[in-house]
């Protein structure tokens, strides 16, 4: 699996690759993409849809972080020479982090939007989701369908509504994209990993933000990525979509560490 779908921005020399979370697709981080774009002009920047996502192929069978950072790699690879400076939320993160270990000459530099590099425990609410969203209808004549079982299974009108961006219309009615069985056996084992080799390997070549609100960046990973000589920052007010609370606040951060 070498391509994945993706949109470019700018034409910069230097290659940037923008990695959306667990469940999301690279239309989530336009905005965020748009404003990179335009403040560090010196990187072309690629959108991608990580396997299993968007528009790209499905998930391989037994398809782990490893299998994610590999097609990752061969498809930027396809696109543009290394190195590679590589930005991602969540589970982006994470598997710019997995990236950086399996490929370490080929990126450049990490930029890590609200994720651990530690193991993230089972449980909490991406679980509670993953459990909704499998146990959703396959197919229904509207989003109204789908949306009354979101909010009968406890989920936010906001939460709701970014799943169902993973709806296409086939025919009269709508149907997912995305395999949600795969997804679920995903889930477990892109949070399984100790990372934290890659950012203790690379020091400065780290930055880490995250939201103050969130709690997948704990004080302790905080003293632990400042003793590697990472770059830690957090955007007072935001949750974990820090890119979608504070925009303006986390565009400029991720600026100033690449610039």
């Amino acid at each position: 699996m070498k391509e994945l779908a993706h949109t470019r921005l700018g034409d910069g020399p230097a290659p940037l690759a923008l990695l959306h979370g667990f469940l999301g697709s690279g239309r989530n981080l336009t905005t965020l993409a748009r404003g990179l774009a335009t403040g560090v002009p010196q990187y072309s920047v690629y959108v991608f849809d990580l396997p299993g996502h968007g528009m790209s192929s499905p998930l391989p069978s037994q398809a782990d972080l490893a299998t994610l950072a590999r097609a990752l790699m061969a498809a930027a690879g396809a696109l543009a020479p290394p190195p590679w400076t590589l930005v991602g939320h969540s589970l982006g993160g994470r598997l710019a982090l997995k990236a950086a270990l399996l490929e370490p000459a080929a990126v450049a530099q990490l930029t890590v939007l609200d994720i651990t590099p530690s193991p993230v425990p089972p449980g909490g609410e991406t679980a509670r989701v993953v459990e909704a969203l499998v146990g959703a209808p396959a197919v229904a004549p509207s989003r109204e369908v789908f949306r009354a079982w979101f909010t009968r299974a406890g989920l936010a009108p906001a939460l709701t509504d970014w799943l169902l961006l993973n709806l296409e219309r086939d025919g009269d009615q709508l149907r997912w994209r995305i395999d949600r069985a795969a997804m679920a056996a995903l889930y477990p084992r892109i949070n399984a990993e100790d990372l934290w080799a890659a950012v203790e390997s690379r020091g400065r070549g780290v930055h880490v933000i995250r939201g103050s609100r969130s709690p997948y960046v704990t004080d302790a990973d905080y003293r632990r990525l400042e003793a590697a000589g990472a770059r830690v920052d957090t955007v007072d007010g935001a949750g974990h979509f820090l890119h979608v609370d504070r925009p303006a606040e986390t565009l400029d951060r991720i600026l100033k560490g690449l610039g």
